[in-house]
């Protein structure tokens, strides 16, 4: 062999060992010398997998080591532990509910699994949403990151301090600024929990205290969280006529604090109001192209609130005069005779707020007298029976309805109250006559011959709970197309069989891929995979999550998309989807051939600059 052939030869030989030495450096799972047994936890075997991007779907093989995704690929060999033939079956990352309340319960040992996230593919959930911090009021960020860290949680979560937790604590329920200390105690404590380990600040600006706090006050406080490239959540000051305000004010925000803000479940209530998401999206994507980092969820049903269910009626409709409802002048008198300070300690009795704050005590000395004593009465009154349940109420409702003057007023009253909604939006949810459930007021008055309000008082009057529509679909369809707007429950991990809390808390996820990509065809199975998996996780800034690929958290759903069934009703909400085949959190099984197997795999995601 010629001389410069030998030496070509130990060229490429020396560059092809450079090469395997650098890329040996630079693999993040590298094989250790001499290692036995399987080269991987689990292998996932010929699953159409979805990657968490726009990029069309692949069959691919994908293997887990030591919590992560090592390799993703056409063919993958090696021994593993565990091996799932997913053919025929979709792989994609797991989903991330941007907006949970599932933390008041995870307080609970046993309700920490959150098995109605489970099985509908969740693996991450952010809490602490809606003011209200994911730690009880008197302890602090670490004490429950350290709590879930040592006794195990279902799913993954990260944790938002809420500005409600937060004023309340400096302040109480007090309307009013903050004194210039009261705001650096208030900032104080949101840098407390940020360097503990939250993510970020969020506020219900509709609800007591958050509703009291000016624009001013959020922004100083959300230039705390920015410095830690924190993020804000916020259930906006209005989501009826004012949208388009509520939602400048975040524009706000986030332009004066340099934070990056979302809105939580991006709606707008009442069919007056319907469409206003349109304007309102304008002005999220006008404030994108200046360069804010604005963004939403939504959950994709009609009806909100954690228990969306109520009587026809409103009560005081039902419950007339205060005078009526008592029934004896002498209980009046009772009353009138006592002193303030024992007029009081009744009513703290009769309300959920005992012992009394100074601001509430402040309140009920400024009421006349006259109007102490009626008010004191209305709350004791108020805990007792009302409505249908009642039946000395609803012999004193009946007697009225029959007079003729009070019955027109109170049908004329019934009318106002469901035209706010509109009869065909009031859905009778739970009714002793099974056939009613599910049809709306104006079918059911059809149905009987009735005018809607006497349909309404007949309803009422047997006991049925309603469901209002207060949401169209048409807006719900278009914020769903919105390469922005991800995916948030708002649910709840209920107590199995207990209460009627809404659907939400056990489909959200399953039923939009179920009723909007494979039913109506609203959008592409892409574009939900996405706002359920890697836009979260870009919106969180969690670079190792949302995604199926190499050196990525092995958070993974195995789902049988032919057979997605969301059985959970607004009648019988108690009830688990189906469709999960298997669900790794942190490469550990969580739902095993459909099952959950009583593994607690979450962790704590702590906010990443």
């Amino acid at each position: 062999m010629k001389p410069s052939k030998i030496l070509a030869l130990l060229s490429l030989a020396a560059g092809i060992t450079a090469w395997v030495v650098t890329a040996a450096a630079s693999d993040p799972f590298p094989r250790k010398h001499g290692q036995s047994g399987p080269e991987y936890d689990v292998l996932i075997r010929n699953g159409r997998v979805y990657d968490g991007s726009l990029d069309a779907a692949q069959v691919a093989d994908v293997a887990i080591k030591d919590g992560r995704i090592v390799q993703v690929g056409r063919k993958i060999s090696g021994p593993a532990l565990k091996s799932i033939d997913a053919g025929g079956w979709a792989v994609m990352p797991g989903f991330i509910d941007m907006h949970t309340h599932a933390d008041r319960a995870m307080t609970l040992p046993e309700e920490r699994a959150a098995v109605s996230f489970l099985t509908q593919g969740v693996t991450t959930i952010v809490a602490g949403q809606c003011g209200t911090s994911a730690w009880p009021i008197f302890e602090e960020a670490k004490d429950q990151i350290e709590r879930w860290t040592r006794e195990g949680i279902g799913p993954n979560a990260t944790l938002l301090v809420g500005h409600g937790s937060v004023r309340r604590l400096v302040m109480g329920d007090d309307n009013r600024e903050p004194t210039p200390e009261e705001l650096e105690r208030m900032k104080s404590l949101v840098r407390d929990a940020m360097e503990q380990g939250a993510s970020g600040l969020s506020t219900g600006l509709i609800y007591m205290p958050g509703r009291q706090a000016g624009t001013s006050e959020i922004i100083e406080l959300v230039k705390i969280i920015a410095s830690y490239g924190g993020i804000y959540h916020s259930h906006i000051r209005n989501e009826r006529d004012k949208l388009l305000e509520a939602v400048g004010e975040l524009i706000e925000i986030s332009e004066k604090s340099g934070a990056r803000a979302h809105i939580s479940h991006f709606k707008v209530l009442g069919k007056t109001n319907w469409g206003l998401v349109k304007e309102a999206s304008v002005l999220v994507e006008e404030a994108r192209a200046r360069g804010l980092e604005i963004t939403a969820d939504q959950y994709p049903y009609r009806f909100s609130n954690t228990s969306p269910y109520s009587p026809l009626i409103p009560r005081q409709i039902w419950a007339g005069p205060a005078s009526e409802r008592l029934g004896d002048a002498d209980f009046f008198l009772l009353f009138d005779n006592l002193r303030d300070r024992e007029l009081m300690e009744i009513y703290a009795k009769a309300t959920p707020y005992s012992p009394l704050s100074e601001p509430h005590l402040r309140f009920l000395d400024g009421l006349p007298r006259k109007r102490l004593v009626e008010f004191v009465m209305d709350e004791v009154l108020r805990g007792r029976e009302t409505g249908a349940e009642s039946e000395r109420e609803r012999a004193l409702f009946l007697k009225r309805l029959g007079d003729p003057g009070k019955g027109p007023r109170i049908r004329e009253g019934v009318r106002r109250h469901l035209d706010q909604y509109g009869p065909e939006n009031l859905i009778v949810g739970i009714s002793v006559d099974r056939s009613l459930e599910g049809k709306s007021i104006r079918d059911i008055a059809a149905q009987w011959g009735k005018s809607v309000e006497d349909a309404a008082i007949a309803l009422d009057l047997m006991g049925a709970k309603v469901l209002p529509l207060q949401m169209c679909e048409p807006d719900i369809e278009f914020l769903m197309k919105k390469d922005y707007v991800a995916t948030g429950s708002d649910g709840i991990a209920p107590h199995y069989g207990m209460g009627l809390p809404h659907v939400r808390s056990y489909s959200t996820f399953l039923y939009k891929i179920g009723e909007y990509v494979q039913r109506r065809g609203v959008v592409g199975l892409n574009h939900v995979v996405r706002s359920q998996t890697s836009l979260p996780a870009e919106i969180m800034r969690w670079n190792d999550r949302g995604r199926i690929a190499r050196g990525c958290a092995a958070d993974i759903v195995v789902l049988d998309l032919k057979n997605i069934e969301t059985p959970s009703s607004i009648s019988r909400p108690h009830q688990y989807s189906r469709g999960v085949r298997y669900l790794f959190i942190n490469g550990e099984l969580a739902i095993d051939e459909g099952r959950y197997t009583g593994a607690l795999p979450g962790r704590v995601l702590k906010i990443e600059n």
